[in-house]
């Protein structure tokens, strides 16, 4: 029974968002460190494969970085180090063909809010974000960079467009990966402010002792019943 209604609720997810196929370059968002180089990457794709022998030219803000061959896989790499705080736009081109995707840059030390959007934005069997949860991320985020998690079926592409669809907050999207992103931003200096979401994605932040909120019952979390009770409890 409960294949089948995780079956179930994967169709309904498709049939929501139908524009979940690959795009012809793809551009993960990322959160960095301000003043640290990193190494943006963007991968050229084929119907099948990756595209190698590509050249990919980068933008940051509009403003060229410069151009990169993609390899046999079809990665191609640039690299940039963010010199100031803040929402970087970047954007890979390969011929008619383009990506876009963001660059979070943040001081050591920030504290980040990770809301999972499967788990906790998304209303049960619609495409209908839950109550006052745009408004309440707003002002969430006025005081902690808030980062948005890909956890399930959605792409990040899919889940991109949703969020701008219902006028969230524009803030990265990143893969929750079995939680190795929090591996990751703790190893850059961040820390983890709070975790709202899904009972694996909480299960696996519980080593860096976040707040941690959920919509059902997830031992070691705050169980709400809407996005303003974690307004008041955030704090």
């Amino acid at each position: 029974m409960r294949v089948l209604v995780l079956s179930i609720n994967i169709i309904i997810l498709f049939s929501i968002f139908p524009t979940i196929a690959l795009s012809d370059i793809i551009i993960n968002d990322i959160v960095v460190p301000v003043g640290k180089g990193v190494m943006l990457v963007a991968e050229v794709k084929g119907k099948l494969f990756g595209k190698g022998g590509e050249v990919v030219e980068f933008f940051v803000n509009e403003k060229s970085i410069g151009k990169s061959l993609s390899g046999g896989d079809g990665f191609a790499f640039k690299q940039f180090t963010p010199l100031k705080t803040g929402m970087y736009t970047i954007k890979a081109r390969a011929g008619k063909e383009e990506g876009k995707g963001l660059l979070f840059s943040l001081k050591k030390g920030a504290k980040i809010v990770f809301i999972d959007v499967e788990g906790s934005l998304l209303e049960r069997f619609s495409q209908e974000p839950k109550k006052e949860s745009q408004k309440v991320i707003k002002r969430i985020n006025k005081r902690y960079p808030v980062v948005f998690l890909q956890t399930g079926a959605l792409s990040s592409k899919a889940i991109k467009k949703w969020l701008k669809k219902n006028k969230f907050v524009i803030s990265p999207v990143i893969s929750w990966d079995q939680g190795v992103v929090f591996n990751e931003i703790i190893e850059q200096g961040f820390k983890i402010k709070a975790v709202i979401g899904g009972p694996y994605v909480i299960e696996s932040a519980k080593d860096y002792q976040p707040l941690a909120f959920s919509f059902v019952d997830v031992e070691g979390s705050v169980e709400v019943k809407d996005w303003e009770e974690i307004r008041k409890k955030l704090r």
